[in-house]
Parts: C-alpha cells; structure tokens; sequence
C-alpha cells in the first residue's frame, strides 16, 4: 500500500462553509496545475451555480499553482460550498515517458481517493476542462454497489485503439475525465498502487492514467450515459456547446481546443467566466504552441471520419504556421 500522506506538503482551507448535514455533502475532486487553474476555477463556478441548494465540499489538489490563483479560488463566493486544497510536493513522481504529453497534475486523481477515504465513500471526480450545466441529481441515484467506478465511455475510435491492446470489453473503455468513484473499494482493491505501478514499469501509455485505470478496474465498472460526460472538441468560431442536447449534465472540452483560447472561446463558457474571479484575467490566444490545437482538431475529425471538416482545419493549420 502506498503511502500517499507523503505527497502532500499541507493544506490549505480556502473557502469554509458550517455544513447543516454532513451526510448530504456531495465531495468533488479537481486536480490541476496553473496551467489549468482559471478552467478549474470557472468548472468550480459552474457547478455551483447550477447546485445551489446542494452542500459541496470541493477537495482540489494542486501541483505548483500560483499564490494569485490560490486568492482567487478563496474569493469564490457560496454559501454552502468549501474548498480544500492539498497542495502535491515533488516526491510524487511518474515516470517521464507518462509525463510527455499530460501533466504529473493528471495523474494525481490516482492518489486522492486515498488520501480521501476518510472524509466519503462516494467521490465525483472532474476534470477542469468540464463545464457544469445541471444539477447533479445523479449522484445520489447510481449504486455503485460491487463497482469501483462510474463513467461514460470514451468515443469510438478510442474503444478501437484501446479495447484490444487492453483486453477491455469493446464499449466499455471509459473516458477518466468524469468518475464516480466507490472510495471502499478502490481502497480494498488497491487501484492506487496499482495504477502507479503500472505507470512506473517502463512501459509508455498514450493515455497514462485513463489506460491504467481502464486496466485495473476491470469489470468493476458502471458505463453512464453520455449527459453526464459530453465529450466535445470546439472549432474555430464554432461555439458547439451552445447546441449540446438539452440533458447535458457536464460538457468536456477534449482536445487541446479550449473555450478560454481564442479563437475556440464560447458564449456560454464566456457566461460563467465572467461570474468567476477569473473574469479580468488575459486569456491567451492559444495553449502552448501557435497551431497545435488546430492540427490536434483536424486529426481528431479524421479519427471520427469527418472528413470535410478534417481538410479544412488542415488547411487553416498550414496557413497559420507559415504566416506565423
């Protein structure tokens, strides 16, 4: 069993509610580095707002977040809503070959059900570039009963590439951006060690924590309908959120297109956005690399045979990297 107390240098209380019911407490994971820390403020804004007669206790862990972005996190506003932060030293470590394409702050969702499993028994796990749209009624209605998790499988073309090199049943590959985790049996099953392990044997995931995960759980799963993670990859000037079927409960952003990217910003992220304290802060015009976000667009629409859109994103690539 892995001593997960060692990864964590303190922590921090940042917004403090006095809970009226400490069992209707819903328990909501985020994990993040700066690089994610205005998304997973706003995906914090959005869930508020749409559970506002819900008890939320946020548990962010965090990894080299600025002391600017931790004030903002305390300047969020609710009256029955806190945040604790768990702020992760370097001594969790992943091997590099895991590391490459994703933060270490991705793979922290593996330790944190751990260092929680004395607070709840059941954890709702989000990635930061989600966006709340309804309330999470659903929670309280899943019995995880024998399953470790609760997820939404991942898109067709992942179930692909994925289930056979993973011996996973074709269709239940899930997408590790939104879980609902049993806390007692990942603690009895010791999916933390095991993941870890996996991660740190020298063999190079593509998708490092969800592949690991996929791998450990094993038939330990519940697959949920889509609502609850609409995977979605924004164009340029698309704002595809904005026609998301009306039972989204949460929208994720996939793909290196982000909605706080020009020129992949949208109407409704924009909407919570300007009701976070995050709202003045300058929004970058890509993530890292002027085209990549583009390319990664026109890859993806050929991984789901839309081919049209495909070419044309290619096209817009090639003319932004040269006139750049």
């Amino acid at each position: 069993m892995v001593d997960v107390d060692k990864f964590i240098n303190k922590k921090n209380f940042l917004l403090s509610c006095d809970f009226w019911d400490n069992e209707s407490i819903l328990h909501i994971l985020l994990c993040f580095d700066d690089n994610y820390a205005l998304s997973a403020g706003v995906d914090i804004i959005s869930i508020i707002e749409n559970n506002n007669e819900q008890q939320i206790h946020f548990h962010i862990f965090t990894h080299n977040v600025s002391d600017n972005n931790r004030k903002k996190f305390a300047a969020i506003k609710s009256h029955n809503t806190s945040i604790t932060e768990y702020v992760i030293n370097e001594q969790f470590k992943i091997d590099q070959k895991n590391t490459e394409l994703f933060p270490i702050a991705a793979c922290v969702r593996l330790i944190a059900p751990m260092i929680l499993k004395d607070v709840t028994k059941k954890l709702l796990y989000v990635d930061s570039d989600t966006l709340c749209l309804k309330k999470f009624d659903f929670i309280n209605e899943i019995s995880l009963n024998n399953a470790i998790v609760a997820a939404v499988a991942d898109e067709p073309y992942m179930q692909d590439s994925q289930c056979a090199k993973y011996h996973v049943t074709y269709g239940t590959y899930f997408n590790s951006g939104v879980m609902l985790i049993n806390i007692p049996l990942w603690y009895q099953e010791n999916i933390t060690s095991k993941t870890l392990k996996l991660l740190n044997s020298g063999e190079k995931y593509h998708y490092p924590d969800q592949d690991v995960l996929n791998i450990v759980v094993g038939e330990k799963r519940i697959i949920l309908a889509k609502k609850y993670n609409n995977l979605l990859a924004l164009s340029i000037n698309g704002n595809e959120d904005s026609s998301v079927p009306e039972d989204t409960v949460l929208i994720h952003y996939i793909t290196k297109n982000k909605p706080w990217h020009q020129p992949y910003r949208s109407k409704l992220y924009d909407l919570y956005l300007e009701k976070s304290p995050w709202k003045n802060d300058s929004l970058i015009l890509y993530n890292d690399k002027k085209t990549s976000s583009i390319r990664a667009y026109s890859r993806l629409m050929f991984k789901q045979k839309k081919y049209l859109a495909s070419v044309k994103h290619y096209l817009i690539y090639l003319r932004t990297k040269f006139t750049k």
